[in-house]
């Protein structure tokens, strides 16, 4: 069982993650804007930094809202 100091900080982990992804996201249109035909080494080092992102928010979520099997 967390106690709410845990669940403050995993909430605001899971806040700067969302933040992390929308930055993550612009970055991501703004190289694919400049470098639309050649290979964008950027666009997949962006790419591949948002999924782990979402792999972090998608455990964090598991950790505040777990699966309860009865």
């Amino acid at each position: 069982m967390m106690i709410s100091g845990e669940v403050g900080n995993l909430q605001s982990q899971l806040q700067r993650l969302r933040e992390q992804q929308t930055n993550l996201d612009q970055q991501m249109d703004n190289s694919a804007r400049v470098r639309s035909g050649a290979l964008n080494m950027d666009f997949f080092r962006l790419k591949k930094q948002q999924e782990e992102v979402r792999e972090q928010m998608v455990k964090i979520h598991g950790m505040l809202r777990p699966d309860i099997i009865a």
